[in-house]
């Protein structure tokens, strides 16, 4: 071949290179341009993807699926039970794709679901969307959470479909469907998909070859079923070698925590699931919580407001003792104490050492409280009869001798002589009272009491005459029918140690302030004769007295006492009243069950007579020879006996009452019918303490039984009637606290009229806190469907 020849063939090659690049780059250049494309693409959908914030509060779901609808461009079919309205809060960011999760779950958490129909999804309750369309799943079908309903198959290998079924019954949803298959050993289950695979995980737990392996299914009270799956796996991960021998060990034991109903599921050996519910009845116990500053006590005989006044007006300063001045003072000045007076309570804001300090200063003072019960007899003597009363002289000053003149105090009169008394001895000094016990305890002189105003202390009954009445009950008897006495009052009252008593006994009588006369539409007076208007201002015409006992604590009462008498005085002018008041204000000393007796109160009474022939007597002038006009006066003297005793617990009332109800048998027949089969109160007392003592364990029913046993005897016993209220309000039966209540403001109502006096058995506070309490129910509860009335 010559060289020519293989220069034309190179050229050839040369030639035919050139071409064949050509074409090749022409026939791939589509494929690159559609790479090129699909890369453009996706950076752009990158680019283009959304974040959104979604930020909801109470709107209708309707609204919202809208919003979704618009911004996923999915179309909806919404059931006309779709109603309510939702609140979302979503502080960060998120894809559209997230958004259309979170759509799910908030459908999931109102009841509803989508259901998915061609190129639309159907929004329904989720109850209706069980026989629906909805998406089916096997086994191994990839899926992720998502709060749908979906209806999953589950093939089982080893484990039975109805035992697997027994086993998922309390951790579905009360909406989803869970089928067991026996002929083909699968379970069938339609519930959300997120639920789907927190059971898929236990299914796959339990589903485990059959050996003496148990399936136990522990509830958790107080820890969490996570936290303790966690910390049991631990203690058989990191310390297996130090197991006791025969312990269970990690291999052989599977725990699933399932927080929906805060569960664990066991799947261990008999032996290991007896151990293992062992560990954690040790581990599920109750947390202490830390104690705050807030503290709330409740009283059981203090008053919450008064008691919370005392405790806020204890020192808060630093000590100024130079010993102390190092120390801290007891209560600090940030300790806040304030009552609640519905529950009678205190809420005490302090740290705990405070808190100690002031919780044994509320130990000491709500205590029990003793009560007084006073019987009192006001009566008028006139002052020419005969009317001795003995006494024994307490006076609050000294005698300078047997025969001085008294000094101070209120004894007598001023001016009035030791030796001017009715039976006085001299030699025998009196007594002067102090605050002390042993001039209690002193014998005293023992005399009638004075012409002027003297006050004695009755010791062995009530000597009047040379006559001893044993009580005051006894001199009212014996001198009603006396036309030289005049009773006044026999107030009766019970009260509590230190709280002030106050009866008044009276009429409301109008005086006479201003007359207008007429006048004419000129402002000129017509006629001075004539009256335009008058005004009238009512005042109490009245016997008031006030006794405010102290008892301390050897049984001595202190007693205030204020005395007010007033009265209409004979002759008076209706529309000029004139008034008659004696009053008598001082403290004493008295032993329990001893009569105080304050005389002396001398008041004088004018009464105007005229007498007349008739006709003759009203000539003017003349009238004066067949007319006459006299005036009497007359003296008196007021007496006022006090007898008051002490009640320190429910037999002594019980005693009182039992003295008082035979009292008013002998002397008001009609009064039988409310105190017949007498009852025998120390029985019913005894049984009262024992239901009470019940009540306060919390033991209901047996303190109701002995309450009843207790009414069964006496059925007006106000103390078991509102115990048994008590309950009923413990036990959320208001209807039936209401009762009680109005049973007990209703028997005393009824008593108080027919014994023209006030019950002796109904304490005052117990009265009134079934007031507070019926107005505190009746408030809260709905109106009765029929009309009753109720007596207050």
């Amino acid at each position: 071949m010559s060289l020519l020849h293989l220069f034309k063939i190179s050229f050839n090659y040369k030639t035919l290179c050139l071409p064949v690049v050509v074409i090749l780059l022409l026939q791939f250049t589509p494929y690159l341009c559609v790479a090129q494309e699909a890369a453009t693409k996706q950076s752009q959908d990158k680019t283009s993807e959304r974040f959104i914030t979604i930020d909801f509060d109470n709107v209708d779901i309707r609204l919202f699926i809208k919003y979704i609808s618009e911004l996923t461009g999915k179309n909806f079919v919404v059931d006309k039970a779709v109603q309510g309205n939702v609140t979302i809060i979503s502080p960060t960011k998120i894809s559209e794709d997230e958004a259309y999760q979170l759509f799910e779950s908030v459908l999931e958490v109102n009841g509803f679901t989508t259901v998915p129909a061609g190129a639309i999804s159907k929004i329904m309750p989720a109850s209706r969307a069980l026989s629906q369309n909805i998406k089916t799943l096997n086994h191994g079908d990839p899926s992720r959470p998502e709060d749908k309903i979906v209806t999953q198959i589950i093939p089982l290998r080893y484990t039975t479909p109805d035992e697997m079924k027994k086993v998922l019954a309390p951790l579905v949803s009360k909406t989803s469907v869970v089928i067991a298959h026996t002929q083909s050993g699968m379970l069938i289950i339609t519930e959300t998909l997120s639920n789907i695979q927190k059971l898929l995980t236990i299914i796959e737990a339990i589903d485990i070859p059959l050996t003496d392996e148990e399936i136990a299914v522990i509830p958790l009270n107080y820890a969490s079923s996570t936290v303790a799956a966690t910390a049991i796996n631990t203690i058989f991960q990191q310390a297996p070698g130090r197991l006791n021998k025969g312990a269970p060990s990690l291999s052989s034991i599977k725990i699933v925590a399932y927080d929906p109903i805060n569960s664990l599921i066991l799947v261990a050996s008999p032996t290991d699931v007896v151990r293992i519910k062992h560990l954690i009845t040790l581990l599920d116990t109750e947390m202490k919580q830390s104690e705050g500053n807030i503290q709330v006590v409740y009283l059981q005989h203090a008053t919450a407001k008064e008691l919370a006044t005392v405790l806020t007006a204890l020192p808060g300063q630093q000590s100024s003792d130079p010993a102390k001045k190092g120390e801290a003072p007891t209560i600090s000045k940030d300790v806040k104490i304030m009552p609640d007076i519905e529950t009678n309570s205190l809420i005490i804001t302090a740290s705990r050492s405070e808190f100690r300090e002031l919780e044994n200063v509320i130990k000491k003072l709500d205590i029990p409280r003793r009560m007084v019960y006073l019987e009192a007899l006001i009566m008028e003597v006139d002052a020419d009869a005969t009317f001795d009363v003995g006494v024994n002289w307490m006076g609050g000053g000294e005698f300078a001798d047997g025969t001085g003149q008294m000094l101070s105090g209120f004894g007598g009169s001023a001016g009035y002589k030791l030796s001017d008394t009715v039976g006085y001895t001299p030699g025998v000094a009196a007594v002067a009272a102090t605050a002390t016990t042993a001039a209690i305890a002193a014998t005293p002189a023992t005399a009638a009491i004075g012409q002027g105003f003297s006050l004695g202390v009755l010791k062995q009954g009530i000597k009047i005459g040379g006559i001893t009445f044993p009580d005051i009950g006894a001199v009212l008897r014996a001198y009603k029918t006396d036309s030289n006495v005049n009773v006044i009052a026999t107030p009766q009252i019970l009260t509590t140690d230190n709280k002030k008593a106050e009866i008044s006994i009276g009429e409301n009588t109008p005086y006479l302030t201003r007359t207008q006369a007429a006048i004419d539409s000129t402002g000129t007076t017509t006629d001075t004769g004539s009256i335009g208007y008058q005004n009238y201002e009512y005042k109490d015409i009245a016997t008031k007295l006030t006794i405010t006992p102290q008892i301390n604590q050897a049984d001595i009462l202190r007693l205030e006492i204020a005395t007010e008498v007033s009265k209409l005085k004979a002759g008076s002018a209706a529309d000029k009243p004139t008034t008659f008041k004696r009053t008598a204000t001082t403290t004493v000393l008295v032993k329990d069950n001893n009569t105080i007796v304050i005389g002396g109160i001398i008041g004088q009474d004018d009464t105007e007579g005229e007498y007349k022939v008739p006709i003759l007597g009203d000539i003017p002038l003349l009238g004066w020879l067949f007319k006459e006009k006299s005036t009497s006066r007359k003296k008196t003297n007021m007496f006022i006996f006090i007898t008051p005793r002490i009640i320190k617990n429910p037999g002594d009332m019980a005693g009182v009452t039992a003295i008082k109800a035979e009292t008013i048998e002998k002397d008001i027949p009609e009064a039988r019918q409310i105190l017949a089969n007498p009852m025998d109160n120390a029985n019913v007392m005894a049984l009262i303490d024992q239901g009470f003592e019940q009540m306060q364990k919390g033991k209901y029913e047996e303190a109701k039984e002995q309450f009843d046993k207790a009414l069964s005897i006496d059925p007006y016993n106000p103390y078991a009637q509102f115990n048994l209220a008590t309950i009923s309000e413990r036990e959320d039966k208001p209807q039936q606290a209401i009762k009680y209540y109005q049973m007990i403001l209703d028997n005393n109502s009824k008593q108080a009229a027919l014994l023209n006096s006030s019950n002796p058995n109904m304490d005052s506070a117990l009265l009134e806190t079934c007031r507070e309490n019926l107005q505190r129910l009746q408030k809260t509860q709905p109106p009765p469907m029929e009309s009753t009335n109720q007596n207050y």
